[in-house]
């Protein structure tokens, strides 16, 4: 879980191998209003097969009936260095849980802050 402004978010990390069943699946749900599915698929499977992940970070946020895309460029710093800042101030972002513990929670700052 990771939380923002009170709020808590499932966080889980979907292969390239399996994104797009997962977007099918997701996009069927009759709740879910975005643009038409197949012209959104390709545009996020077109985004993920070219970007780099050692300097750019692609990000779907749902929340309740919404998604979001994020496709995240020219980032103050790198994904990795992103992560080895976490690590080192992890009792920053939260405290009582040791790092490692989950390793799909990744929070990033500037160095700038």
């Amino acid at each position: 879980m990771v939380g923002v402004t009170g709020e808590s978010f499932k966080t889980h990390f979907v292969g390239r191998s399996r994104l797009a069943p997962f977007l099918n699946t997701w996009l069927a749900a009759p709740d879910t209003a975005i643009l038409p599915h197949n012209f959104m698929i390709a545009h996020i499977l077109e985004v993920v097969d070219n970007y780099d992940p050692t300097t750019e970070v692609v990000l779907l946020l749902e929340s309740f009936d919404q998604a979001t895309f994020f496709y995240l460029k020219n980032l103050p710093i790198t994904p990795p260095q992103c992560y080895d800042q976490v690590r080192k101030t992890w009792d920053e972002f939260q405290p009582g849980v040791s790092p490692g513990q989950d390793q799909h929670q990744h929070i990033c700052r500037s160095t700038d802050a």
